[in-house]
């Protein structure tokens, strides 16, 4: 027993680590994380499996790992295309149930915190169930492609919920619809990528390297969204990491303008103010014509 809930207990604390590690300048309540970990990890991930099976019955298609005569490309195809927009959908759907009023979720890095964080659980619990199929091998193998696909694809729609909540009014179908669809889309691919790349550790190496890719995207839109929040009392510049005062309009070292996806600053005290704001929060400055683009 010993054996089989350390690795999971390791598992939990090295990708909960990488999620929050780059929001540094206002980190989550480690409770608000576990409570969307677990919650977010069940309400997503036993609906998805339901429908995926469903699925699979009506489509009256059964495949099992490792026994090719049972593999039929096409019905495989269909099925891991409906298997992404299915899990994708349903992780993000709880999600925004999750965090839309949640006092937390305060700047846009958090939306992909959480977003990740919900994916992982989904993962996680997933994975137990591989494991329980396949033998517990399956949970090793799935921390260094399957895990990380679904946190890095996390990112993708989290960055819609990011917009939808502080640029849209909170209008999250119309925002994130299209974000689930490119993150759908991805997971469709790499599924269907284990069908079609032969060797099996030839698989593994491609499919954990493109996992890879996806985590290095997701950190590092955490880390911009972060450092351009409203915790952050500077300007980071993307172009040359150097950290400037607050009323800079062009970096000082290399003189790239400051472009901010969120933000703007306030014309009366140089505060990061969320676009369309119509007044300032921290001297009441009224915004409008008069606010000063980042970048002008």
């Amino acid at each position: 027993m010993f054996a089989i809930l350390l690795p999971i207990l390791l598992s939990i604390i090295f990708w909960l680590w990488i999620i929050m590690k780059y929001d540094k300048f206002e980190r989550e309540p480690l409770k608000s994380i576990l409570f969307v970990f677990v919650i977010g990890g069940l309400i997503s991930s036993i609906p998805a499996g339901i429908f995926n099976q469903i699925f699979l019955s009506i489509a009256n298609h059964y495949f099992y790992i490792g026994l090719a005569e049972n593999f039929n490309f096409e019905k495989s195809r269909l099925f891991y295309g409906f298997v992404g927009i299915n899990e994708e959908a349903i992780k993000a759907t709880a999600t925004i149930l999750l965090i839309r009023k949640m006092k937390d979720f305060n700047e846009p890095a958090d939306a992909l915190v959480y977003a990740m964080t919900v994916a992982f659980g989904f993962a996680l619990f997933e994975n137990m169930i591989y494991s329980m199929n396949y033998g517990f091998i399956t949970f090793y193998i799935r921390q260094f492609n399957a895990v990380p696909m679904h946190i890095g694809l996390a990112a993708i729609w989290g960055i819609g919920i990011a917009k939808a909540r502080f640029l849209h009014d909170g209008k999250y179908l119309k925002v994130v619809a299209p974000y689930i669809l490119i993150a759908a889309s991805l997971h469709a691919v790499y599924n269907i990528s284990t069908t079609l790349i032969p060797g099996s550790f030839l698989t593994f190496i491609i499919l954990a390297v493109c996992a890879f890719f996806l985590i290095r995207f997701a950190t590092r839109k955490i880390k911009r969204y972060t450092e351009d929040g409203p915790f952050s009392n500077r300007l980071f510049c993307h172009y040359c990491n150097t950290i400037n005062f607050p009323f800079e309009r062009c970096c000082k070292n290399c003189g790239h303008k400051f472009d901010l996806e969120f933000y703007v600053l306030c014309h009366n005290c140089n505060v990061k103010v969320i676009k369309n704001a119509p007044s300032c929060p921290k001297c009441g400055a009224e915004l409008g014509s008069e606010i000063t683009p980042m970048g002008s």
